[in-house]
């Protein structure tokens, strides 16, 4: 294991030294930190964009659902991102992008300024992503156990300080350049094995013929409730348009039009991996071993038996590079939205840069460690785990954010209501009914908009023609000079 771990080692350090190299940048202004100076080109941008998408659960755990739940389930969730990515392009990447801010929640707070989203917004934030890193940390454990022979604790908890040290230091900057060379890696291994194993074995068909010689159901449909095939596609299809992390990209783009391009070229690299991920490199491991206690180990088992050193620490390096593109963009979105949604609002103009870079700093410390020490139980199934986290976010942040970019009677309490109806009612659908995993979503956003509908039509005034006004120039560029002002206030 020499051969991987030099390599694994290599990689790390070298994600420390482009911290360090961003930080001068990165600690100059707010913008730097937080949107990389909003200079990111759709090229870059778009392969950070797959890179925080496609996490440890993209490359462990959507192979772990394909072969625990069958390829049909894992595609119906995986389709849900893909459509998420157009969506977010037509729905919100223009006016957000000319909104020209650092997070979701300083929209939503213009938009609907009531104390309930100041302070429920950013709570919701951390707390799905915290559980979101909790997924990321299995990943990184179970890799470096089975493929690197390191015990499961201690692969965790090194994983997990050098995420936090380089995103704490390097911010939008860092994260970017990382996700970059992350993308291109996990592009590579995936595809690159997954070819392999149709040069070597033969086509799709050929393989899920000897998984099904094996006993392995994979192409087995409807074996989960048809609620959840029909939510984890929905859960999906709107997270991309308000989940945190992917909305600072769209904030860091060069312009409306680069964000709107950057999220389509995401979902044509990220569409590309994970088909080649689910129907060739699945039923491989199928077929060698339909017998696993933890699915999610399915591909680290495979690349194990089935490839040289070299590959197997190119394999390492790429699922490592999955688990940290995610998590460190995950753990920037958290550290916005307590020391920039949070505490600054909360303080207005009275803390100084210098403050609220230590706030930043100690921030993504609590969470990675809260994070970490939770990853040392870890939860089964990462994708549905870290996929009904998510599926809070949308619950909560969806409705109100369509509603807020594209119906001027949306009111102020229309959206506190919406942003709280949604977030109740999905918790109440996933802990306390017997509702299918990841159905909960289907009951909560019809619930979220009927809030949203109900509130602003009946029981408070339209919003000010100022707010309206201030919309309408998002959908136009460049938006009225007038917007920038009133935003900075």
């Amino acid at each position: 294991m020499t051969a991987e771990r030099f390599l694994v080692a290599a990689y790390l350090i070298a994600c420390i030294g482009i911290g360090l190299w961003a930080s001068r940048r990165a600690l100059s202004s707010s913008d730097e930190y937080w949107v990389a100076g909003r200079r990111i080109t759709t090229g870059v941008n778009a392969l950070a964009i797959m890179a925080a998408l496609a996490s440890g659960g993209s490359i462990i755990g959507v192979m772990g659902l394909a072969y625990g739940r069958g390829i049909p389930y894992a595609l119906a969730l995986f389709a849900g991102a893909v459509v998420g990515f157009p969506v977010a392009s037509v729905l919100v990447a223009r006016p957000l992008r000319n909104f020209g801010r650092y997070t979701i929640t300083d929209f939503l707070v213009f938009r609907f300024p009531h104390l309930i989203v100041r302070l429920s917004a950013p709570l919701l934030i951390v707390a799905a992503f915290t559980a979101y890193i909790v997924a990321q940390m299995k990943a990184a454990g179970i890799t470096a156990e089975v493929l690197l022979g390191f015990p499961y604790n201690y692969a965790v908890l090194v994983s997990a300080v050098v995420f936090i040290l380089y995103v704490s230091i390097g911010g939008m900057v860092a994260v970017t350049w990382t996700d970059v060379a992350q993308g291109i890696l996990m592009l590579s291994v995936v595809i690159g094995i997954a070819l392999l194993i149709l040069v070597r074995d033969g086509s799709p068909a050929a393989l899920l013929d000897e998984a099904a010689g094996k006993g392995a159901r994979l192409g087995a449909a409807f074996n989960q409730p048809l609620l959840s095939y029909i939510g984890s596609f929905v859960l999906w299809a709107t997270a991309i348009s308000v989940i945190p992390h992917i909305v600072m990209r769209v904030y860091s783009a060069r312009n409306a039009t680069a964000a709107r391009l950057s999220l389509n070229l995401a979902m044509v690299a990220f569409s590309a991996m994970i088909l080649f991920a689910v129907l060739v490199i699945v039923p491989k491991g199928a077929a060698l071993f339909p017998e696993l206690s933890d699915a999610d180990r399915v591909f680290l088992f495979t690349v194990e038996t089935q490839f040289p050193p070299l590959v197997r620490g190119m394999a390492v390096a790429a699922i490592i590079a999955a688990v940290m593109s995610t998590t460190d963009a995950l753990l920037l979105a958290c550290s916005s939205a307590v020391a920039h949604d949070f505490i600054r609002s909360a303080l207005q103009r009275t803390m100084t840069r210098k403050t609220e870079q230590r706030v930043v700093v100690c921030v993504a410390w609590v969470v990675g460690v809260v994070a970490t020490a939770l990853a040392l139980a870890p939860p089964a199934l990462l994708t549905e785990f870290y996929s009904a986290a998510i599926g809070l976010l949308s619950a909560s942040f969806f409705v109100p954010v369509v509603a807020g970019l594209w119906w001027k009677k949306a009111t102020r309490m229309g959206g506190a209501a919406a942003l709280c109806t949604g977030a109740l009612t999905y918790l109440a659908a996933e802990f306390l009914s017997a509702a299918p995993p990841l159905s909960a979503i289907l009951f909560a956003l019809p619930a979220s908009a009927l809030a949203m509908w109900g509130v602003s039509r009946f029981l408070d005034p339209p919003p000010d023609d100022a707010i309206q006004e201030a919309i309408a120039a998002l959908h136009h560029d460049p938006p009225i000079q007038d917007l920038r002002s009133r935003k900075n206030d």
